[in-house]
């Protein structure tokens, strides 16, 4: 037979069962000396949104090589009959790359800008020239003799063009045609498709880019 000894402590879940049932009635009588607690209610204030990260205003970029194409003459057509030519020297643009360091070099081209309305040719082929200049001097058309640096512009499609790759800083090309009477297969050459001249004629664009 078992027998209970009441001088005998409880055991430890008794003792923590009882404390907690004290603590229990202590807070609903406001009577726990040991803990002090209070509470407040929260509420929105203000609402804003995050303000903007304050940053510069970008500036336009702007490249070393602008301004250095200058056009000079538009080209002139003359005619006998269906037979175009060109009556004279002509400089059509000033490429000045002389504030560029001539260990740098760059790309001219010459494009055709309006081959969609050029009605009226039979055929349309020009032998574009490049003559250099020392860096701050001065083209002149006179220096076109049909032979330096040649091109041809050949007007077949709206690609059209003719292009100098690799021409170095710190000089000045000119561009231009020398005087042709129009009728050089390899060069310059020039058929209306009439009797009469063709009333729309080539508009042209120089422009220059920095290769290496």
């Amino acid at each position: 037979m078992s027998s209970f000894d009441s001088s005998s402590p409880a055991p430890r879940g008794r003792r923590l069962a009882a404390w907690l049932a004290f603590g229990a009635v202590g807070l609903a009588t406001g009577a726990v000396w040991a803990s002090g607690f209070a509470s407040i209610s929260a509420g929105n204030g203000d609402t804003d949104p995050s303000p903007a990260v304050t940053k510069g205003t970008p500036a336009l970029a702007t490249s070393s090589l602008s301004g250095t194409v200058t056009d000079e003459t538009p080209l002139t057509f003359d005619w006998a009959g269906r037979w175009g030519s060109i009556a004279a020297d002509t400089l059509m643009f000033t490429v000045d790359l002389s504030d560029e360091e001539a260990t740098k070099t760059y790309n001219i081209a010459v494009l055709l800008a309006n081959t969609s309305v050029l009605t009226g040719w039979a055929s349309l082929q020009l032998e574009i020239e490049r003559v250099d200049v020392a860096a701050a001097g001065t083209c002149d058309a006179t220096a076109f003799n049909g032979a330096t640096n040649t091109r041809v512009l050949n007007f077949d499609d709206e690609d059209a063009g003719v292009y100098y790759n690799g021409v170095a800083g710190d000089a000045v090309y000119c561009i231009g045609v020398a005087l042709s009477p129009g009728d050089d297969v390899a060069g310059t050459f020039l058929r209306s498709a009439q009797d009469t001249p063709p009333s729309a004629f080539p508009t042209f664009i120089t422009t220059v880019d920095r290769a290496s």
